[in-house]
């Protein structure tokens, strides 16, 4: 069977040798590059192809590879269909902030997709690396992460023929470039919503989400999710860049969005004097921009509310984050 490739593949500065590519797919190289709900399933790794543009750097591919959960037989329909289900989708999406399939390779045991490896890979690296495994980002590189996800969300839910809800956005699937600009990545459990925005999806068989950045509607009200899912798991992703805090920390403190809506208040008050304790401690310069990432803060609390009809829209709150962007006034938020 021959796929249908929706766009003539992405000019990269390297030929891909789909025989070099098939070889390197061992464990040695076999990767967690995102995240995924699914356990088992698909299996990611990471080849490393020599750049022939001149900058001596390897280009990194992620190869994802679909086959039978008995690698001994052959490709079937459900394999074809899992494949087929992912392409199609992201056949409908083009965006700077959105990953995409370069190339597939077929085989009769495995089809692959091949997706470009962002160079400075995961948010959650960066965010969560050992204090002396490198620099620290910045928060004007932090603030054009929120804006660049934010443009991608915007357009799956807004930009496209139909809504596209990505159901797993975290700081694991989103990658950074060699600028740091946000890539959404992971569409496993993507799913287009066929009946249009702010109507529930229909129900599906998605695996539990990632504890901390799923919204509490996926345990309690399966049948009435909306685009508004991702709304919340960008909300927790906001607070996770102002604080460095991951999702579901341990300790007292628990889920990062319960932590930050029952304590905004106290972090809001008296100039901020809470708030700068509870600010990433890793962030550069953070006197200048405090004010600035408080706002950041009361927009992740208020997209991770519990009510989903009270959250802002994606495009809402792309408007708010463009809106403060080198502001220095903090827009009344301010309790004093």
């Amino acid at each position: 069977m021959q796929f249908w490739r929706s766009r003539p593949a992405t000019k990269l500065p390297i030929m891909l040798n789909h025989q070099d590519i098939v070889d390197s797919l061992t464990e040695s190289n076999k990767t967690h590059a995102w995240g995924s709900r699914r356990i088992g399933k698909d299996e990611l790794y990471v080849a490393r192809i020599p750049s022939t543009a001149g900058t001596g750097l390897p280009t990194a591919l992620v190869v994802k590879k679909f086959q039978n959960a008995n690698p001994a037989l052959l490709v079937d329909d459900n394999v074809k269909n899992r494949c087929r289900s992912e392409m199609i989708l992201l056949a409908s999406i083009c965006h700077d902030n959105i990953n995409r399939i370069l190339d597939v390779i077929e085989r009769e045991e495995a089809i692959m997709l091949i997706y470009k490896y962002e160079v400075n890979g995961s948010l959650d690296y960066w965010l969560h690396q050992p204090k002396d495994a490198g620099r620290p980002l910045s928060w004007p590189e932090r603030r054009a992460i929120a804006i660049g996800v934010a443009k991608g969300l915007c357009h799956l839910h807004h930009g496209c023929n139909k809504p596209v809800v990505h159901h797993n956005i975290n700081s694991s699937n989103i990658l950074l470039d060699q600028n740091f600009k946000a890539v959404i990545a992971s569409f496993d459990d993507a799913q287009m919503n066929m009946a249009g925005l702010d109507q529930p999806l229909p129900i599906t068989n998605l695996p539990p989400g990632n504890f901390g950045y799923a919204a509490p509607e996926y345990g309690v009200a399966a049948s009435e999710l909306t685009e508004k899912v991702d709304i919340y798991s960008f909300g927790v992703l906001l607070l996770e860049l102002v604080t460095g805090r991951v999702a579901n920390g341990a300790g007292v403190d628990g889920l990062l969005a319960i932590w930050a809506r029952d304590n905004c208040n106290e972090l809001m008050a008296n100039h901020l004097k809470m708030f700068k304790i509870a600010v990433d401690k890793g962030i550069p310069d953070q006197a200048r921009y405090m004010e600035e990432m408080a706002t950041v803060f009361k927009l992740g609390v208020d997209c991770t509310v519990g009510d989903p009809k009270q959250r802002p829209y994606i495009q809402m709150a792309l408007k708010r984050l463009r809106h403060n962007r080198g502001r220095g006034s903090f827009c009344g938020l301010l309790i004093l």
